[in-house]
């Protein structure tokens, strides 16, 4: 009976690493932060008085970042789960705690081990690609390494009971700290954008809530450290704060997913009809329009179901873009969005139905797994205007979808009103 020898076995396993399938520049971008993280490792042990551990320290260390890893593991996976490109854990915590209360080789040893635990506790493996996993580790070793050097450069050494600081070494550690920051972020960053080509800087860099969680497990992480030299048994005040913040940020997550539509990241429509009622209550004016995109079921058919939906993201944004930041912005389901106008009668709302449609007919939507460009696109727009329109928002919503079809019906890409007999194309 033929066999497979053990060393054909493990080439084929290697053959078919996910990593080979990303772009070349992607994969010569995974191989360089790692091979740059394991050269600082290497740099790191082969320092005089580098291999030297502080055993109680890293120990600490080490036992605190794996049971608070336990004691959120199920808060972690739902929130791996429901996270977007950009996820922001709390492994910051413990290395940047690292990094000020150990020698920059262990603290690189402590990385790879934290890390590994979160991934193997806490997320869905099938979702976690190895490379990717490896290279966030390595990230973070290159930040740390990054922070390292500040401190260095400031005076600061490796905590000790014996390390006095004063004003300016605590500048010098916050120096650090926003040095690891940015360090580890633009690697990720980049990572995502020669991975994937191009994205919504959101997408890169996550939302500003994500940066502000990410500085505050930094900063609670130089807390950590700080603690860790001159209390060490006061560590144990930090567990519940460190849960709680975590817990906070799902729950955050969790209402989040209870307003937004999943796929464009707009207001689903639920809530959308609720501010709607709140603006109603105002009594002041306000318009509604009705976005529709034309012969959409062509790209589908043509281009794919996944084409569809880079679409209708590109048209979420286009239209979420075009008007102010107060107005509120959702998809109404399927190619179909609403719009919330507060404030506006019938000629400004009529002006910004207009600047929808020209930025959307002026739309190219990249497609990379078709390898090509989308333009041509068109929408046609119905408009309702409180209190002319109707006096509730039931009404208010038939009325521009009456004046949408009526729009469908003369020709497409155009905008209709509800209550007279203004036309894109008749002015």
């Amino acid at each position: 009976m033929a066999s497979i020898r053990q060393d054909d076995l493990g080439l084929a396993r290697i053959e078919k690493w996910p990593l080979w399938g990303r772009p070349a520049i992607s994969i010569w971008y995974v191989l360089a932060v790692d091979l740059g993280a394991l050269a600082v490792i290497a740099a790191a042990f082969a320092r005089p008085g580098g291999a030297d551990l502080p055993v109680v320290a890293a120990a600490a260390l080490a036992v605190a970042a794996f049971v608070q890893g336990e004691a959120s593991r199920r808060i972690e996976r739902l929130r791996r789960v429901m996270s977007g490109s950009v996820h922001i854990n709390m492994v910051s915590v413990w290395v940047f705690a690292a990094v000020l209360t150990l020698p920059m080789s262990w603290v690189a040893v402590l990385t790879g081990l934290v890390s590994a635990h979160v991934v193997l506790r806490s997320y869905r493996v099938q979702r976690s690609y190895p490379h990717r996993q490896v290279m966030n580790a390595a990230a973070m070793v290159l930040a740390a390494w990054a922070a390292r050097l500040v401190l260095d450069a400031g005076g600061v050494p490796v905590l000790t009971r014996a390390t006095a600081l004063d004003a300016v070494s605590i500048g010098v550690v916050l120096a650090a700290a926003v040095v690891f920051f940015a360090v580890d972020g633009v690697l990720i960053a980049v990572s995502l954008r020669v991975d994937a080509g191009r994205r919504p800087l959101r997408d890169l860099i996550g939302s500003a809530d994500d940066n502000a969680l990410e500085l505050a497990t930094i900063c609670i992480g130089a807390v950590i450290g700080l603690v860790l030299v001159y209390q060490p048994f006061a560590l144990l005040f930090l567990f519940v704060p460190l849960f709680v913040l975590h817990r906070s940020v799902l729950v955050k997550h969790l209402e989040e997913l209870a307003t937004k539509d999943q796929k464009t990241g707009l207001l689903n429509v639920t809530t959308w009809q609720d501010l709607a009622s709140k603006e109603l209550t105002r009594g002041s004016p306000f318009g509604v329009l009705m976005v529709d995109l034309d012969h959409f079921k062509r790209v589908n058919d043509t281009y794919g179901h996944l084409a569809g939906d880079e679409v209708l993201k590109a048209v979420a944004g286009t239209v979420r873009r075009s008007v102010r930041d107060y107005d509120s912005v959702g998809r109404f389901g399927g190619e179909e969005f609403v719009v919330l106008l507060p404030g506006l009668r019938d000629g400004d709302v009529l002006a910004i139905a207009e600047r929808i449609r020209r930025a959307i007919s002026q739309l190219r939507v990249p497609l990379p797994s078709c390898d090509t460009t989308l333009s041509a696109l068109s929408a046609s727009i119905g408009v309702a205007v409180y209190p002319d329109a109707a006096s509730g928002v039931d009404g208010l919503v038939h009325a521009a979808d009456t004046a949408l079809y009526r729009a469908k019906r003369a020709g497409r890409n155009r905008v209709v009103s509800s209550l007279t007999v203004y036309d894109t194309r008749t002015g």
